[in-house]
């Protein structure tokens, strides 16, 4: 192999192995820190597809019973657009997530959201990998 050939060969693995090493470090090391807080949030869901439809089909149904002609045809569609307002509302609802702030190492803070309730309270010592926490003892 020429000197050149070789050179251009060490310079470009050693350029892939940098990144590749420092992506594969970050993702098993993860960041380390202090859980400040945990606390939990109510989180508005959207309605449901089928209460959507559901109330737009019976909307419908009964708009169409109202009136004649044209009238008839504008209470059918106003009902079945209410209807659809009325039936996505009556699935809305909310969730519950817990918000885990934690105050890394190097001072910078992070609220991580779980959506079912950590293994861990204010003041545990924690890894965050990916936006999942580990309990470091």
């Amino acid at each position: 192999m020429k000197p050149n050939t070789l050179i251009a060969a060490l310079v470009l693995g050693l350029s892939l192995a940098g990144p590749l090493a420092a992506t594969a470090q970050a993702q098993t090391g993860g960041r380390v820190g202090t859980v400040e807080s945990v606390r939990t949030q109510a989180v508005p869901n959207s309605g449901s597809t089928l209460g959507t439809v559901g109330g737009a089909v019976v909307g419908g149904v009964l708009g169409n019973q109202v009136g004649q002609g044209r009238g008839r045809t504008l209470a059918t569609v106003g009902g079945a657009a209410g209807g659809a307002v009325v039936g996505n509302r009556l699935t809305a609802g909310t969730s519950t997530v817990w918000v885990v702030n934690v105050r890394f190492d190097d001072g910078a803070t992070e609220n991580i959201e779980q959506a079912s309730q950590p293994p861990v309270s204010a003041g545990d010592r924690v890894r965050v990998t990916n936006g999942g926490l580990e309990r470091i003892r």
